[in-house]
């Protein structure tokens, strides 16, 4: 990106500009990756100038660990700490459709993300150094699952003799296996594996005592 781009100019942006930038640029790579995004794009494209762009993000590999980070994990966090608390007494089974809805909603909105990722090794590099230092990830999802089943064990709705982990593991590779089918194969491609819905209802009727 030429320097002169990099340039912030002075002047505070109106507010909500942050956030439409992040979603033009997450639609954006969706469309054309992120070998081809330019700042000139996303700012024709949401309706603002470069300068609000640079005015956030110093870069345009600051602005695409933005994009993922705040406009597609920063959600589903908040998603997960309400989840958290509110599904301590409801029946398992509910719990778990609710949550695997939303990771399987996540995993769609991410995996064309990170795909792109992928394919730069410096945006590669800084995005996972940056995710490791916050500690996200899959296990924070199976910790969540595994914390609910603990909770329902201790409650006597599911049966005393397994090891909650494990299960919560396969629960969270369902959704992300679901969401992996559709993001390489396409929409549906998906029918040609069971639903994440009745990938639920089968282990919990396992489950039960």
């Amino acid at each position: 990106m030429p320097a002169a781009e990099q340039k912030r100019r002075p002047g505070r942006p109106p507010e909500g500009v942050r956030e439409a930038i992040l979603k033009t640029t997450l639609g954006l790579i969706g469309e054309i990756g992120i070998a081809r995004l330019t700042t000139k794009e996303i700012a024709a494209r949401g309706g603002f100038s470069e300068a609000s762009i640079y005015y956030h993000f110093a870069d345009k590999a600051a602005l695409v660990e933005g994009a993922i980070l705040d406009g597609v994990l920063a959600p589903f966090q908040e998603f997960a700490a309400a989840f958290a608390e509110r599904s301590g007494d409801r029946p398992v089974e509910e719990a778990l459709l609710e949550f695997t809805a939303g990771l399987s909603a996540f995993w769609e909105k991410i995996l064309p993300l990170l795909s792109a990722v992928q394919s730069d090794v410096e945006l590669r590099r800084r995005f996972r150094t940056r995710v490791n230092r916050l500690d996200l990830g899959p296990h924070r999802g199976v910790r969540l699952v595994t914390a609910l089943l603990t909770r329902q064990q201790e409650a006597g709705a599911i049966r005393a003799d397994i090891d909650p982990a494990p299960i919560a593991m396969l629960v969270c590779s369902a959704c992300f296996l679901s969401g992996y089918n559709k993001h390489m194969l396409g929409v549906n491609a998906r029918r040609k594996l069971p639903s994440v819905a009745s990938t639920v209802s089968g282990l919990v009727a396992m489950l039960r005592p």
